[in-house]
């Protein structure tokens, strides 16, 4: 009696772990080129980073993973004061734009890995071991491939993984709530995000009903009114840590929108608002 009998048609043996990498960036630090492999699976381990794939640009507070495919111009930047470190694995082969169709990553570009993903520690195990033993077996390496493929196909078939592919001026938004007190540039932002700067203002003011130059003021004097209420920060300091350079900008600012300087502000308790615009 036969318990199981199972023929298989396994062709798949094309592919194939074609590279592997760690990398932790320097502060500020840029790197670009252009993807050969089939695909190139991204792990971010820490720290924070930027990266822009065909012109769309991704901020990694959002994201724990990117996707790489072939003929896509990547760019990667480091952040200024706390620059990410990534590990990767390239994997080539005719069969593997099948695969991506099957798990739905064929338009992903940024993904959110599970806190305990098995993905994840393959990636690591796989780089870590290249790293110590450079001459590991090649069965060991297609052991491991097959390992990341069974779990790349586990966690992304079921699609419960987070797409975090981002619309343009949706991402300049977002970037501007999380780095508002730093020196913000219109015109650096419409090329950090791949955008003309007369598209950015109209797509911007189109969606909001405020320009960007005006959202960046309004949400630092937002800022501003909070720390004014809950804190006892000098005025001067609360101007600093809310992104101006300049602190009489800042007071003509407050006054202009609030009608009354942020000493008068704090003396009243803080009673008027500034729309809510974040």
């Amino acid at each position: 009696m036969r318990d199981v009998w199972k023929h298989f048609d396994i062709s798949t043996d094309n592919i194939v772990l074609s590279e592997c990498g760690i990398q932790q960036f320097l502060p500020g630090q840029r790197y670009s080129y252009t993807v050969t492999e089939n695909f190139v699976l991204h792990y971010i381990e820490s720290g924070t980073g930027t990266v822009r794939i065909n012109h769309k640009t991704y901020y990694s507070d959002s994201f724990n993973g990117y996707i790489l495919k072939r003929g896509e111009n990547v760019d990667y930047f480091g952040d200024e004061i706390d620059p990410w470190k990534t590990y990767w694995v390239g994997l080539t082969g005719s069969y593997f734009q099948d695969l991506l169709n099957r798990l739905q990553l064929s338009d992903a570009d940024v993904i959110q890995f599970k806190e305990d993903s098995p993905i994840i520690r393959v990636i690591k195990e796989i780089c870590h071991e290249t790293e110590a033993n450079p001459e590991i077996s090649n069965y060991w390496y297609k052991s491991k491939t097959y390992e990341l493929l069974l779990y790349l196909e586990q966690e992304f078939i079921s699609n419960d993984f987070i797409n975090l592919n981002m619309d343009p001026i949706l991402g300049i938004y977002d970037f501007i709530c999380k780095n508002y007190y730093k020196a913000l540039n219109v015109d650096d932002l419409a090329t950090l995000f791949g955008i003309s700067r007369s598209n950015l203002f109209k797509q911007f003011k189109k969606l909001y009903h405020i320009t960007p130059k005006q959202f960046i003021l309004e949400l630092r004097i937002n800022k501003a009114c909070q720390l004014l209420r809950e804190t006892n920060n000098p005025i001067k300091t609360i101007s600093n840590q809310v992104g101006f350079e300049e602190y009489v900008v800042f007071t003509k600012a407050f006054k202009r929108i609030l009608q009354q300087s942020p000493t008068e502000y704090r003396k009243s308790g803080g009673q008027k608002e500034i729309h809510e615009i974040s």
